[in-house]
């Protein structure tokens, strides 16, 4: 009786080994698992106004490609080009430089002349001290003339800056998704225009801890795309994080879906279902 025991024991030992070894091979990709994202655009502006004033131009139409740099927006700008234009002409005025470099080299020259006669016993020693004075103070004077130039230099700078503020331009490659102000009076950090690069889309997912290790940088795993796609597209995974979120048991993948031609649009629901469903975790597991 007692031998009967023992193997029922075993058995049941064995048979809980082997349950628990397949649910914890089933329970890493729970049937129903869906785990959802969307696919926006990899850049997205919205491009405000810096300073004050009144718009003048609308460069580009809502819908249109352009590059980067591409003037989008110009307000009126004449008083800050017309600052500008001053700014430069200072920082060209260089004749009160010219006519120190002109004073200092007479009075090193008359220097050379009054050393020359006290090597011959001519002149007077005072004469001397005078005209190293004269040379020095000749010396000053270019080198304040080459600060003034400077800070000139410096204000053209400024100005220029000031005036690049009135022209919105396209911080990167993309398309203009909308023009909120086409005209009229405008106050800095109000919305003008709305960008976005949709050559690539990126979808941002939290997954389970538990599938943390099977899905990797570099993979491309296939996603179920909504409407108004409702097919499946390829997505390559560019980055996991390495830190799992102790609140929701989940850590943060961002996968890449290419999109060179623009011919998705962005915002669509996006799904990585489990191996019952044939798509992404599934292929995950079995190259697992």
């Amino acid at each position: 009786m007692k031998n009967l025991n023992t193997i029922a024991i075993v058995a049941a030992s064995a048979f809980a080994c082997t349950s628990f070894a397949a649910a914890d091979e089933s329970d890493l990709f729970q049937l129903g698992d869906q785990l959802h994202g969307v696919a926006r655009p990899s850049e997205i502006a919205e491009l405000p106004s810096l300073v004050p004033g009144t718009i003048v131009e609308v460069h580009v139409k809502e819908g249109q490609f352009v590059k980067k740099g591409t003037p989008l927006v110009t307000m009126d700008d004449r008083v800050p080009r017309a600052r500008l234009l001053a700014a430069t002409v200072e920082a060209n005025l260089t004749g009160a430089l010219k006519r120190a470099e002109v004073e200092h080299r007479m009075a090193v020259s008359r220097l050379n002349r009054l050393r020359a006669a006290l090597s011959r016993g001519a002149g007077a020693g005072f004469e001397l001290e005078e005209a190293e004075g004269v040379r020095d103070s000749a010396a000053a004077a270019i080198e304040q003339q080459r600060d003034i130039l400077k800070a000139a230099e410096a204000n053209r700078q400024l100005a220029e800056a000031q005036l690049a503020q009135y022209t919105i331009t396209a911080p990167f490659d993309g398309l203009v998704t909308e023009i909120h102000r086409k005209s009229g009076a405008i106050d800095p950090s109000q919305l003008i225009v709305t960008m976005a690069n949709l050559s690539t889309l990126e979808v941002e997912m939290h997954l389970p801890s538990r599938l943390y290790g099977t899905v990797q940088r570099g993979q491309t795993l296939p996603l179920k795309a909504g409407q108004p796609i409702a097919n499946s597209i390829n997505a390559s995974v560019v980055s996991v994080s390495p830190i799992i979120d102790s609140a929701s048991d989940t850590f943060r993948c961002l996968l890449q879906i290419n999109n060179s031609q623009t011919l998705l649009p962005a915002g669509f629901s996006v799904v990585l279902k489990n191996s019952d469903n044939n798509t992404a975790i599934g292929r995950v597991t079995n190259a697992r």
